[in-house]
């Protein structure tokens, strides 16, 4: 207690005050009233999977969600289902996606990949180093070979012509066709969890500042990879169908 603050001491009726009264005092603060916790925010259970994680989803918890507040959205180009949950609150919105993913190696190949474009020595090494996918590893060797020597062999050409800047294409064209085979085989898995198949590949080359580049092109390879996504894209939406029919599936 302060000097001169009073202590005021009120003693109840039949309290014997003969005896001697003890009175404890503490000092200090008295403790806070506890705080309420803040209100948060819902956590967001967005999730991305394989192609069937939409409806694997779905399945466990469709009983959970209203159906005309959802959507799901195809995107065969990407290869892609998403389900979108209480599409029109912004707190408890939550989208999970399912895709297809290409095989690793399928992948560095580069295979009809327009933006993939191979120095020929650069694409000789890759093949030596992944030359698994190949059924006869001595006709990969040969065509490591090939694609070793293609550009030396292409410019030592070009010095022979008299008006290089006119005929550098053609030349390049000559050595694509003569050097390299018209196409090879390999036998890989396009997208990931799926056997391997066996694919033509064929080369296609252009040029850039006076270097010629290869594309590899396999139509083959493209139509499995249009009908893989149809298919397993299909099959998953008709699951979907049958468990949830009230949901609006948007092909985008």
């Amino acid at each position: 207690m302060e000097k001169d603050e009073k202590l005021v001491v009120n003693i109840h009726q039949g309290v014997d005050v003969s005896k001697p009264i003890e009175i404890i005092l503490r000092e200090g603060t008295a403790a806070k009233a506890q705080e309420s916790l803040p209100t948060k925010a819902p956590e967001s259970i967005s999730v991305s999977g394989v192609i069937s994680t939409p409806f694997d989803w779905l399945e466990k918890r469709v009983g959970t969600i209203d159906q005309k507040k959802a959507n799901i959205k195809v995107d065969r180009e990407a290869m892609s289902i998403a389900l979108t949950i209480n599409e029109e609150n912004s707190y408890t919105k939550n989208t999970i996606t399912g895709s297809v993913q290409l095989a690793e190696v399928f992948a560095k190949f580069g295979i009809n990949d327009e933006k993939k474009a191979w120095e020929p020595a650069r694409l000789g090494q890759f093949l030596r180093i992944n030359r698994g996918v190949f059924e006869e590893k001595e006709k990969c060797m040969v065509l490591v070979s090939n694609l070793k020597n293609f550009t030396a062999k292409a410019k030592a050409e070009i010095q022979k012509l008299k008006d290089p800047s006119g005929s550098t294409a053609d030349v390049y064209k000559c050595q694509v066709e003569s050097n390299l085979p018209k196409s090879f085989s390999v036998c890989l898995s396009i997208f990931k969890g799926t056997a391997k198949q066996r694919i033509e590949v064929e080369f296609d080359h252009y040029l850039s500042d006076g270097e010629v580049y290869l594309q590899l092109v396999s139509p083959g390879a493209n139509e499995l990879v249009e009908t893989f996504r149809d298919t397993c894209i299909d099959q998953v939406l008709e699951k979907i169908k049958e468990i949830a029919p009230d949901i609006a599936i948007l092909e985008v």
